[in-house]
């Protein structure tokens, strides 16, 4: 089964790039298609590696960027650096430095907090954070001119449409891959934080050099998805207990290469139903949401049943 994770990515990948209304244009696959096939799998492996870096790191089966409220506040530190710099004339820190250091900051606050809390109380403390990031966000459009305002919060629902064209695409994709390469070079190391951080100490793991890894590679992956097609929710929920399911192996560096693979597959699975089964494009996360929140209630009621 696990073979057939990268045919799967090929195959939607290449589904994406030939169906559409316009049939197979070459102009419409390399201008629209391509770069929206693009996004998908760049968004969907950062999205399912940084899922499964915190849920290893914070112990917890329920960690996700979208659900612990990591991507919203990467969204609003992103737009606020845009706000700072377009209302009051402050250095302008880019989207992506700007979605990159509020994805670092609440990473570095979930962990903090992970070390005195329970994974409740971490999951809780995630959502009302999810929640309020989302309130400031709504309140921070409102200081935006209207005539800017229709396409910045189209671009905040999620959506691989919003993925950029050409070079800085290719970069980022490039970029994306880099960092999976890293995470796989680091995850035996990481992996040890499962089973707490003197279990881990004692393995001859450096625990503070390794918690500031995953804070760092968790918030540039994202960052990076968040900067490119907004806030994608589910897919680092969902990735790595697919993987767990599949391999039938729990720890982060034995299921890595596979979560980034079926990140890709959500992804471009998502994408291919707003574009081609609904009756008009929605935002991708009303897909991933109706597969993701009854998957979250049922790890949620697992875990109630063992404790």
């Amino acid at each position: 089964m696990r073979r057939l994770i990268p045919l799967l990515v090929l195959v939607l990948f290449s589904a994406g790039l030939l169906l559409g209304p316009a049939g197979v244009d070459p102009y419409i696959i390399e201008s629209v298609r391509l770069p929206r096939a693009l996004g998908a799998v760049t968004a969907g492996v950062l999205l399912g590696v940084s899922g499964l870096l915190l849920q290893t790191a914070l112990r917890n089966p329920l960690a996700d960027p979208y659900v612990l409220g990591v991507s919203g506040v990467a969204v609003l530190a992103a737009l606020g650096s845009y706000l700072l710099w377009r209302l009051w004339g402050l250095p302008y820190l880019g989207f992506l430095l700007g979605a990159l250091l509020g994805a670092a900051a609440a990473t570095t606050a979930l962990l903090l907090l992970a070390r005195r809390a329970g994974m409740l109380v971490v999951l809780m403390t995630g959502v009302l954070l999810s929640y309020a990031a989302s309130s400031v966000l709504q309140l921070a459009l409102l200081a935006l001119p209207p005539e800017e305002l229709g396409y910045i919060y189209v671009g905040l629902q999620g959506s691989f449409a919003a993925y950029p064209a050409g070079v800085l695409g290719y970069v980022i994709a490039a970029a994306g891959l880099a960092l999976v390469l890293s995470v796989y070079f680091n995850s035996r190391h990481v992996a040890a934080l499962l089973h707490g951080e003197e279990a881990a100490a004692g393995l001859g793991v450096d625990v503070k050099r390794v918690t500031i890894y995953v804070v760092g590679a968790a918030a540039a992956g994202i960052g990076v998805a968040v900067a490119s097609v907004g806030p994608v929710g589910f897919v680092g929920l969902l990735a790595p207990h697919m993987a767990r399911w599949i391999t039938g192996r729990q720890r982060a560096d034995l299921v890595l290469l596979e979560t980034a693979g079926l990140g890709a597959v959500l992804a471009l699975a998502a994408d291919l139903v707003t574009r081609l089964l609904l009756p008009r494009e929605l935002p991708v996360n009303v897909v991933l949401s109706l597969v993701g929140a009854p998957a979250a209630g049922w790890l949620l009621w697992r875990y109630v049943r063992k404790v």
